[in-house]
């Protein structure tokens, strides 16, 4: 939406209460928008961040200038000191953990440099090589199946595999896959590395959230509301725009902004589940 040109009493619904639903609402209400309202399916705000004794979210990649989650949780002093040093976010690690220089076989052996260096260098190639199929059409469709389409010498290609099987693993982690046959070739490229040390949050990443719904009005959220239908092009009311809710509730809104998850896409997929209906503009 450009705010320019958008009436500032349009009605704007947000479909998903995660730290991207709640950032428009922020934008939206600086610009001046006050008649925003945010439907979020679950009892919490925050969607995947949710602070715990175990795992959850919690590491800033790249935390520098460029990078907005690293600018908001400085606003809010949600960070270490050695994290907000000028050195920390000036280091450039290009995305990746240091490469260990050493590869061992499941028994304990140490795996000789020279067999194991050729196939490391030639698996990160192979990986660089990913960018010239952006935009075009993919010869395979996971970064798993180019990596492995690779031919090698047959004499030491399954401790070669077994290396570039470590790399693959590593690559898991940067990527947050468990495979990376569920990477598409095309898609690797387009992700961009910012400069800055990674670094986490002392006491968790949903303090975000919080000091994020801080700024927004207290009524902005309604929760418990899963969405089941949006119909884009509403011919039956004023405004442009209807959402069905699953408890059979309807609103009507002038502009929506989806912001759930490429995962729950793909559930509602599987499941057959209608979720965006356009009706023909009349």
């Amino acid at each position: 939406m450009n705010p320019g040109k958008i009436q500032r009493d349009a009605k704007v619904l947000i479909v998903g209460s995660g730290i991207a639903g709640i950032s428009a609402a922020l934008k939206l209400n600086v610009a001046g928008f006050k008649n925003v309202h945010i439907l979020e399916a679950t009892g919490r705000s925050g969607g995947r961040i949710k602070t715990g004794k175990m795992g959850m979210a919690n590491w800033i990649h790249g935390p520098s200038e460029e990078n907005p989650v690293f600018c908001l949780a400085r606003q809010y002093g949600l960070l270490d000191p050695e994290a907000l040093t000028p050195e920390n976010q000036a280091m450039d690690v290009a995305g990746h953990p240091p490469w260990v220089p050493n590869f061992f076989t499941s028994s304990g052996r140490k795996v000789n440099s020279e067999v194991a260096l050729p196939f490391q260098m030639t698996c990160l190639e192979i990986l660089d090589e990913t960018s010239d199929y952006q935009g075009k059409a993919e010869p395979f469709p996971s970064v798993g199946e180019f990596v492995r389409s690779k031919d090698a010498d047959n004499a030491t290609r399954s401790l070669g595999f077994s290396v570039v099987s470590n790399i693959l693993k590593v690559e898991c982690c940067v990527n947050g896959t468990h495979s990376m046959d569920a990477v598409g070739l095309s898609g690797l490229s387009l992700y961009k590395t910012l400069p800055g040390l990674d670094c986490t949050f002392p006491k968790g990443y949903e303090g975000l959230i919080k000091n994020l719904l801080l700024e927004i009005p207290p009524d902005t959220v309604t929760y418990n509301c899963p969405v089941r239908c949006i119909e884009w092009n509403n011919t039956e009311a004023q405004s442009t725009v209807k959402v069905e809710c699953e408890d059979g509730t309807g609103m009507t809104a002038d502009h929506v902004i989806v912001t759930v998850s490429l995962g729950i896409h793909t559930k509602l997929m599987d499941k057959e589940v209608i979720w965006l209906h356009c009706t023909e503009t009349h």
